[in-house]
């Protein structure tokens, strides 16, 4: 089927920002081609590239591995041909319990399930619990996390990745809130993206609040009316924020003496696992 040229220019530009940036989800990648401004910002033009992307993948103009979809991806049950086949993944399963070390226990929490799949690749590096919000998260969360807090006497660490919009602002408040009830002291909640200032520094494409919300007012009131998604932030500067927030409560230096010490806990398992062939 043959497409217009303005479809082909749009995934032209697309791949462009792809081939820099991968995978996106396909809201990071149309909020990267707003903000070049090669498509205005609204559910029109949104389609339109959800239905080119999907063509352009089918022709093998795009990698399917380019765009990413956390909120629709297969349950699998992990099996293994035979144990020397399970044994291999053992080798690589150890992970050394960095908290006992630490002061803090750190947790990132973002509102968005789409984009899971860049804040896990990331905080598995360093260990640390993700919490995926879907917006406002359930109280059997918040007790299930409340549990793990007083289970490691650690200070509470919660650093949070929110839209900046009345829903996404009031999170903040509602996670503060839900572990007051629980009696769990925090040492810290953090927002640490979207804010203002990341607006206002990397010229993220903006909407107006949703009036529809009930805190819309209150938010506007505040900060006018305007809304922008965590999405809208270049990947790459996400990135850095999940990374450079972990290390602003993590103990660097214990944690690399963590490190060393499961290298070379890996390295017996290895050979225990060689002498039992």
């Amino acid at each position: 089927m043959k497409k217009q040229q303005k479809t082909l220019d749009l995934i032209s530009a697309a791949r462009e920002i792809l081939e820099l940036q991968n995978p996106m989800t396909l809201r990071q990648t149309y909020y990267q081609l707003v903000a070049k401004h090669i498509i205005d910002n609204n559910k029109n033009e949104y389609q339109k590239l959800s239905n080119a992307m999907v063509w352009a993948r089918q022709q093998e103009l795009i990698p399917w591995e380019w765009i990413e979809d956390r909120t629709r991806q297969p349950r699998q049950t992990y099996m293994w041909s035979d144990l020397t086949d399970f044994f291999e993944t053992v080798k690589s399963a150890y992970r050394k319990d960095v908290w006992a070390s630490q002061e803090n226990y750190i947790v990132v929490w973002v509102e968005k399930d789409a984009l899971s799949g860049i804040f896990q690749r990331i905080v598995n590096a360093y260990g640390v619990t993700l919490i995926v919000g879907r917006g406002y998260n359930s109280w059997s969360v918040k007790k299930e996390l409340a549990d793990m807090f007083r289970a490691y006497g650690k200070e509470p660490v919660i650093l949070y990745f929110g839209d900046f919009d009345p829903s996404g602002e009031d999170i903040y408040r509602d996670i503060e809130e839900s572990f007051g009830f629980f009696q769990t002291s925090l040492k810290k909640i953090e927002k640490v993206s979207l804010t203002k200032n990341d607006i206002d520094k990397y010229n993220l494409p903006a909407d107006f609040a949703k009036k529809s919300d009930t805190r819309t007012k209150k938010f506007i009131a505040k900060n006018g009316d305007m809304s922008v998604e965590l999405d809208a932030l270049p990947v790459d500067i996400l990135r850095e924020k999940i990374k450079n927030g972990i290390e602003k409560y993590l103990d660097m230096e214990k944690f690399k003496i963590t490190l060393g010490e499961q290298s070379q806990e890996q390295q017996r398992i290895q050979e225990f696992l060689k002498g039992r062939k």
